[in-house]
């Protein structure tokens, strides 16, 4: 066994392998990291989808509960991949899209990250700005997303303990304010409503849904560090407890507060039930919602360079640094904070549309690597061809991979439907949005149709070299039992 030996707080690595004797870290470090990944009041926004469009909160919390487990379990399968092959999630795309087709599912990846990161910032801003009202909001979202972006530069050590802190933080305030909601609004005269309505339902149900699906994409950028012996249910299991309990908790509080102040926006809303409880409060939850916010943000500029670099790498290759990636975060980010300052400061509504754009570029993607992994590779895959700009044995186009997407994203068109544009199957339903079921089933259909004669046995004598020559050339900071990880 490799021995385990402290690597630098400054992070070198983005897309490339991480070695047996730089893993740390552990299954509850894990269910903290994803657990304080959905756990800010923004998450709150999409619990909040279904109560604004007429859904009774008894149905809202059906749609909350059935579509986040729904989402969770890919995100879940996703992160038993990190231990095993040692990379981040997305360029392990390379295997099924080829390291040019794999661009489409990264530019998705890289924008799905920034744009939450937009997000993520404006809720810190708002959070703020109820503390120090007689800041200029514009500023306060300057702030919070420069301290966010220095989290994420400094590279995965930090935004782990960061994250640690964060999710004692987030237990004790989300305990106040459940046993507040409940003391101090009717909850049982919402929950004697039972009005239902299909379009509503769907829509509640792919929020949130997709709210977890948009996590897949970076799953194994932090479960890559955790050593290569943890088991695989483990990892999934951790993952699938940690953002399944704090999503529901979160969006379940949303849909309430949603009824009880509808007039208020999420952090609105969680700051007049605090008031409620203890004037002072407010404020105390305020901070720790930007606190939330701050770690969720440096998340997503963190991982959302490593889909960037991945996409650049497969055009030119170059060796991660910290200069690198620190100059990629900079520049990137900096547009992201800009960026930020356009969107409208009710953000609810723009956040509905991106949280369904975001079903109609992930879906695919997710059938296809799943399918991939467990079906037709079985696990069994070349990590330094992966990391070759050539794509190695996976080629530069994956042409299954790339049809399998393409195919599945265009029949899923006819069942969009966003405030933006209804597709008119959707329309013919009433809106209803069920796009994200025609998606899974297409890609992932389709793929195991075009793998149909994919020998197994051939490509695991590949892999098999491959190995063996990674040891000495194909990988930097090659390390000797890199043959174990791939077999």
């Amino acid at each position: 066994m490799a021995e385990t030996t402290k690597a630098p707080l400054l992070e070198e690595r983005s897309f490339d392998f991480v070695p047996e004797h730089e893993r740390t870290g552990n299954l509850w470090s894990q269910t903290q990291l994803w657990f304080t990944t959905n756990a800010s009041f923004l998450t709150a926004a999409t619990g909040a989808i279904g109560p604004l469009a007429g859904l009774s909160l008894s149905w809202s919390i059906v749609a909350i509960v059935t579509g986040s487990i729904f989402g969770t379990l890919f995100q879940a399968f996703h992160g038993a991949q990190g231990p095993k092959m040692g990379l981040p999630q997305m360029v392990q795309s390379r295997a099924q899209f080829g390291s040019r087709g794999a661009v489409l599912p990264l530019a998705a990846a890289t924008i799905v990250q920034f744009g939450f990161a937009v997000f993520y910032v404006q809720t810190g801003a708002s959070s703020l700005q109820v503390v120090m009202p007689a800041v200029p909001g514009p500023l306060l979202g300057v702030l919070t997303g420069v301290v966010g972006l220095l989290i994420a530069i400094v590279g995965y050590r930090l935004v782990m303990r960061a994250e640690k802190t964060v999710s004692y933080l987030m237990v004790i305030a989300l305990i106040i304010l459940t046993v507040g909601a409940f003391a101090l609004l009717p909850i049982g005269q919402m929950l004697a409503s039972s009005t239902f309505a299909l379009a509503p339902f769907l829509t509640q149900f792919a929020a949130a849904a997709t709210f977890q699906v948009a996590i897949a994409p970076i799953v194994s950028d932090y479960t890559r560090y955790l050593p290569a012996k943890v088991s695989g249910l483990k990892v999934s299991a951790t993952v699938f407890g940690g953002t399944l309990v704090s999503a529901v908790w979160i969006e379940i509080l949303g849909a309430i507060l949603a009824i009880a102040f509808p007039r208020l926006d999420t952090v609105g809303g969680f700051a007049e039930l605090a008031k409620e409880i203890f004037p002072s409060l407010a404020i105390v939850m305020m901070i720790i919602s930007l606190v939330t916010c701050l770690t969720a943000t440096s998340v997503c500029f963190y991982s959302g360079s490593v889909a960037f670099l991945t996409a650049v790498e497969g055009f030119r290759r170059f060796r991660s640094t910290f200069r690198v990636r620190s100059v990629t975060l900079i520049v990137i980010g900096l547009a992201v904070i800009a960026t930020g300052l356009f969107v409208p400061s009710a953000a609810l509504g723009s956040f509905s549309v991106f949280l369904a754009i975001l079903t109609y570029f992930l879906i695919p993607w997710t059938a296809v690597n799943l399918v991939d992994y467990y079906i037709v590779r079985r696990g069994i895959l070349s990590i330094s061809d992966i990391l070759k700009p050539d794509g190695g044995i996976y080629g530069r186009w994956g042409v299954p991979g790339v049809i399998s997407y393409a195919v599945g994203f265009v029949m899923m068109v006819p069942f969009f439907s966003t405030s933006v544009w209804v597709g008119p199957v959707a329309e013919f339903v009433g809106g209803a949005d069920f796009s994200f079921l025609v998606g899974l089933v297409v890609s992932g259909g389709l793929y195991l149709i075009l793998t149909r004669n994919f020998d197994r046995a051939a490509e695991r004598t590949l892999v098999a070299s491959a190995a063996i020559n990674t040891i000495s050339v194909h990988v930097p900071h090659a390390d000797p039992t890199l043959e174990e990880h791939v077999r």
